[in-house]
C-alpha cells in the first residue's frame, strides 16, 4: 500500500506583492539613514513648500531629479523608485491625461476626432503631476530612511509631549502589522472557501464581513493589551522621561538645518 499522499492539489497560500508601497523603515547603513531624525524632517517640510512654490513644470522636474539624487543617497537607484511607488506613477500619469483633456486653452498641439491637446493643459498637467510624485516621493524617502524611535526619541527630547512621541512610534509601528494581519485573515478565510477575489459590489461587500470585522476586532484586542501594558509600567507618571540613547544634534546638523530652507527658497526666487 502506497501510504505517501500527493500534496500538489491542496491550495497553497502566500502573502503576494502588494501594488502600494510599503510604508516601513528600511533598515540600512546608507548616508541618507546617518543623517539626523530632525534634520530630514526640515529637509522633507522645506522640500514639499519648494515644490508647492514652484510655479512650472521645469521647476518640478528639476526636483524630481533632486529627489531621484536622495534615492541615491539611501542606497537605491531609480528601478527602486519605479517598483515601489508604480501606483504613485501611474496615477500622476492619470492625472495628466485628464488635464490634457479636460484644459482647451492655448495654443492647439493634437487633435483628432473630438479629442485636443493644449498647450496650457500640457503644461498644467506636468506641473501637477510632478507635483504630485515629489510631494509622495519625498514623504516616503523620508519614511524609509528615517527609524521612527529615532524620530520620536529627537522630537521629545527638543520639548515635544512624550505621550504624542509614543503616538507616533506605535502608529508607524502598527502599520505593517496590521498588514500581515490582514493578510493572515484573507488566507484563513480563502482556506474555507470563501472567494475574496474582484471589485464587485458584492465582493466589496463580502470583504468588509470577512476582512475588515475580524481585522478589527484584532485591532480593539491588540490596543487592550497594549493599554494594560502602559498602564501596569505607570505610563504618563511623571512629567519627564529618562532615554536610553540621546539624539544630540551637531554643528553640522544645525547649520545644514539653516542653509536647506534658504537654498531652496534662493531656488525658487530664480525660477520667478
Amino acid at each position: 500500500m502506497n501510504c505517501l499522499r500527493d500534496n500538489s492539489s491542496k491550495p497553497r497560500f502566500t502573502v503576494k506583492k502588494s501594488f502600494f508601497p510599503d510604508l516601513t523603515y528600511l533598515d540600512n547603513d546608507s548616508r541618507l539613514h546617518r543623517v539626523h531624525p530632525l534634520v530630514k524632517l526640515v529637509l522633507l517640510i522645506s522640500f514639499s513648500l519648494t515644490v508647492f512654490v514652484v510655479p512650472s513644470y521645469t521647476g518640478e522636474i528639476i526636483l524630481f531629479g533632486m529627489l531621484l539624487i536622495g534615492f541615491g543617497m539611501a542606497g537605491q537607484g531609480l528601478l527602486f523608485y519605479v517598483r515601489k511607488l508604480r501606483f504613485i506613477l501611474i496615477f500622476g500619469l492619470l492625472i495628466l491625461a485628464v488635464q490634457l483633456l479636460s484644459v482647451s486653452e492655448g495654443t492647439l498641439l493634437w487633435q483628432w476626432w473630438h479629442l485636443s491637446v493644449w498647450s496650457e493643459g500640457l503644461t498644467s498637467g506636468l506641473t501637477i503631476m510632478l507635483r504630485f510624485i515629489n510631494i509622495i516621493g519625498s514623504s516616503y524617502l523620508f519614511v524609509v530612511t528615517t527609524d521612527p524611535n529615532r524620530l520620536a526619541y529627537s522630537l521629545m527630547q527638543i520639548g515635544v509631549p512624550y505621550r504624542f512621541g509614543f503616538m507616533l512610534i506605535t502608529a508607524l509601528r502598527f502599520i505593517p502589522v496590521f498588514r500581515l494581519e490582514l493578510e493572515q485573515v484573507k488566507n484563513a478565510q480563502m482556506a474555507k472557501g470563501i472567494d475574496m477575489e474582484g471589485l464587485s459590489p458584492r465582493q466589496l461587500i463580502k470583504a468588509v464581513k470577512y476582512l475588515f470585522v475580524p481585522l478589527v476586532i484584532s485591532a480593539l484586542s491588540k490596543v487592550d493589551s497594549l493599554t494594560i501594558s502602559m498602564e501596569s509600567r505607570a505610563f504618563g507618571l511623571y512629567p519627564l522621561r529618562s532615554y536610553m540613547h540621546s539624539q544630540t544634534l551637531s554643528v553640522k546638523d544645525i547649520v545644514i538645518m539653516m542653509a536647506v530652507p534658504g537654498l531652496l527658497l534662493t531656488l525658487c526666487l530664480l525660477l520667478q
